[in-house]
């Protein structure tokens, strides 16, 4: 008797587990493209955003009081990185020292110092962050940390940061999943062929319904909202949506959706290696973690081993950047040929163009197998380029979340004299992508072709392989 209760015990739990899972029914089946299809579609998109010019550099020239302060662009930067102690007492004289050296430093050697409002602006949060400090009984590193990114968040510079902390907010992803979509004739319809007919406050439903993938590898849709979070260490932290999805279908019936918790991801590479090539399902992948010049020559074997590859990924997931060069490097290895950018490299000092652009002129590069590039939101500045440069690459598939936000500009260091607060901003050059928010925005990133949840990544864009033709 007791063991049939215990066995009606488990199908009860069983049946609550699945109980929110939707099936894969005939509908989603008939609704898969072949692999021919998809990558048709979405070398088409790509191609959209190759062919288009660049953004204006005039916006973000540089413009100083005197021509001869060109000439102290880098004084500021430094290679020096001193050991930093947050709970170490400040004077208010040694903290407005330190004030002052910043806001030097910005006006000296900022790239988006004009950009972002130039003395106008800047002044006035110098101004209040001199106001606050001086209101505070006792003063430590940390509190002088905590008052500049309070009153610095209007410099969306996705490289701009104090001790690793970001004033700006950086767009994060939430996957609604409780619910299977496909793309119809139609509209948008539920596994059930139930039509959506609208989205309570989200009227446009291309923006809101996302290419992705289920856990069964079939290509499906579901809603994908952005939303503003703090990257100052708590990103690593589960994340939680404060919307819900009411879905309103053409029978009158209704869904509720919720989403997905979200937490940063991050992979390390095995003990000891700089790079990792491995197999997933008879796959390769291969994954590097920043883009280091001193291990190049194993980068560059790799992508020439994955040139022979049918199908070959790129984890670019945990990647942080790095060296730009290695970027054009591995695309350029793996295809055998050059690939020009999306994007292009000005000086904001002179005006001038660092790295040829693609132009509509230029040839898109051709490419017979399939590379998946995967991508999170710790996929920042170089591995954001190479995205870029995958859109001029035929068969290019871009499977994750969206990006960190970091690719216009690039990484100088300066250290403030008393505090020792290490802070990073853009330099003199800036690179600049096509006009149009959809294709990049700082803080918000590229988005992918496919979206998933970027820890699942790798795994579902195998099933995928797998399941079309």
């Amino acid at each position: 008797m007791n063991s049939k209760l215990v066995s009606l015990f488990c199908c009860l739990i069983m049946l609550v587990s699945f109980s929110g899972c939707t099936k894969v029914t005939q509908l989603v089946k008939d609704n898969q493209p072949t692999k021919a299809e998809l990558l048709a579609e979405i070398n088409e998109e790509h191609q959209r955003w190759s062919a288009a010019p660049a953004a204006d550099p005039t916006p973000y020239l540089r413009h100083y009081d005197d021509p001869a302060d060109a000439q102290k662009y880098t004084d500021y930067f430094t290679d020096t990185y001193s050991e930093y102690d947050a709970a170490k007492e400040l004077s208010l004289e040694e903290a407005e020292e330190d004030v002052n050296y910043l806001f030097d430093a910005f006006y000296y050697d900022f790239a988006f110092y004009d950009y972002f409002g130039g003395h106008t602006v800047f002044d006035q949060a110098k101004a209040e962050i001199l106001q606050e400090l001086q209101a505070k009984d006792s003063l430590t590193c940390k509190d002088l940390q905590e008052v500049l990114v309070k009153h610095l968040t209007f410099i969306k510079d996705g490289h701009f940061n104090i001790n690793h902390n970001f004033p700006a907010e950086k767009e994060i992803p939430f996957f609604f999943r409780q619910v299977m979509f496909v793309k119809t004739d139609s509209g948008y319809q539920n596994s059930k062929g139930k039509t959506v007919v609208s989205v309570d406050g989200h009227p446009d439903l291309d923006a809101l319904f996302k290419r992705s993938i289920s856990q069964e590898g079939y290509l499906v849709y579901y809603p994908v909202l952005l939303k503003e979070a703090k990257f100052d260490g708590t990103e690593w932290d589960k994340h939680v949506c404060d919307e819900q999805l009411t879905v309103h279908y053409a029978d009158g019936s209704t869904d509720v959706l919720t989403a997905d918790t979200w937490s940063q991801y991050y992979k390390d590479l095995p003990k000891g290696q700089n790079t990792d090539l491995r197999q997933t399902d008879g796959i390769p992948v291969f994954q590097f973690n920043s883009f280091d010049g001193s291990f190049l020559q194993e980068v560059n074997a790799a992508a020439a081993q994955m040139s022979n590859a049918g199908v070959s990924m790129l984890d670019l997931r945990s990647n942080i950047g790095g060296y730009e060069e290695v970027a054009h490097q591995w695309i350029n290895r793996y295809s055998r040929q050059r690939v020009f950018s999306t994007g292009v490299r000005y000086s904001v000092l002179s005006a001038s163009l660092v790295a040829s652009p693609s132009t509509s002129k230029t040839p898109r590069a051709s490419n017979d197998n399939i590379l998946i590039l995967l991508s999170g939101k710790c996929s920042a500045s170089s591995a954001e380029i190479t995205l870029d440069l995958s859109y001029n690459l035929d068969n290019s598939l871009i499977i994750g979340e969206n990006t960190n936000g970091s690719m216009i500009g690039n990484a100088g260091h300066i250290e403030l004299p008393n505090s020792k607060c290490s802070v990073t901003m853009t330099a003199s050059t800036v690179y600049l992508t096509p006009d149009g928010s959809d294709y990049f925005e700082e803080m918000r990133g590229l988005s992918p072709d496919i979206w998933v949840p970027a820890k699942e990544a790798e795994t579902l864009a195998a099933k995928l392989m797998e399941n079309l033709k």
